[in-house]
């Protein structure tokens, strides 16, 4: 009989073992064996905690047979949260080996979520949709995925000499601009336009929910990358530009085009999407191809990812001695 043991990851050890560059490969790498049918990626239950439907937990899970795993994302989005708690926090990706079915990692997730999102899969995006070398990112935002999403995209595109940042807030963009002192030329900018200025590479990764990008603002040449669907970004965008992909058109689909919220009025339809990643990193559809087009890639994450990344983690722990053992019987 098996010994029923697993290695239990802190949210410390994230940290210390996975950084951005293995986020933007774990992304990349689950976007391509999605489209090669060696992964599996389960539909997500949502279950509210809350009647007004404010706060929920919800499950996303993932076979990843060319790697060997398979796990579940247990995450939070607290909307509503008590004084003194985050939106999310205390995520974890439950680990299992695929051969055996032994559960082999419990992995703290709250560090994988920030790092794969902005910084990972939007990375990803824009290394394939993008003009190449370029010198200035437009972000929105100044949250933890922002922060993860700049250091991501200086992982992704070592040409970048500015960050022009846009947030309603003042302090956290200063903080923000110290964070990258010596890495980077960050300008603080008072409104959306003068984030804009110069920049032909757009991430939105702010808390708006109402639009800080509209279709009148698109520009010859111009990419961006919504990782929140269109919470920030005025859908009609998606028609303006002229190609617009979806991270993985099965979950995108559902997470945006059927949201009410995300895509009002069901003005936008699937007729409207070019492709998506898991196609173009299977040679199903094109990318750029002409350095003038403006193309919009929104996203809004796969379970899958995180489950890549905690793979990742478990195996350079194993290989460090890192984490605690825990035994189930």
């Amino acid at each position: 009989m098996p010994k029923e043991e697993l290695l239990f990851l802190n949210e410390a050890d994230v940290l210390a073992l996975l950084t951005p560059a293995d986020a933007i490969a774990a992304a990349e790498d689950t976007f391509r064996h999605i489209g090669l049918g060696d992964v599996t990626v389960g539909k997500m239950v949502m279950l509210y905690a809350d009647e007004d439907q404010k706060n929920n937990f919800h499950s996303m899970p993932a076979v990843l047979r060319h790697e060997g795993v398979s796990g579940v994302k247990w995450i939070d989005t607290y909307s509503a949260p008590l004084p003194g708690y985050p939106f999310s926090h205390g995520n974890l990706v439950i680990l299992s080996d695929l051969a055996t079915g032994s559960p082999i990692a419990l992995v703290g997730a709250t560090n994988i979520t920030t790092m794969r999102t902005a910084g990972g899969h939007g990375v990803v995006q824009a290394k394939h949709l993008a003009n190449p070398d370029p010198e200035i990112l437009s972000v929105f935002g100044c949250g933890a995925q922002a922060c993860a999403g700049i250091a991501g995209f200086l992982e992704g595109f070592p040409s970048l000499k500015q960050v022009r940042l846009f947030s309603r807030s003042r302090g956290p963009m200063e903080a923000v601009r110290d964070q990258y002192a010596g890495r980077v030329e960050v300008v603080l900018c008072a409104t959306p336009e003068e984030t804009l200025y110069g920049s032909n590479l757009v991430l939105m990764a702010s808390g708006a929910r109402e639009p800080l990008v509209t279709a009148a603002q698109l520009r010859p040449g111009m990419t961006v990358i919504g990782i929140e669907g269109f919470r920030d970004l005025e859908p009609a965008i998606a028609r303006a530009a002229d190609k617009w992909y979806l991270g993985y058109c099965v979950t995108d689909q559902h997470d945006i085009l059927e949201s009410p919220r995300l895509n009002p009025g069901g003005t936008l339809s699937m007729a409207d999407v070019y492709g998506d990643m898991t196609e173009l990193l299977t040679g199903r559809v094109a990318g750029r191809e002409r350095e003038d087009e403006v193309i919009v890639s929104t996203h809004m994450g796969l379970g899958a990812h995180d489950v890549r990344c905690a793979a990742t983690v478990y195996r350079r722990a194993l290989a460090r001695g890192m984490g605690q053992l825990l035994r189930l019987v």
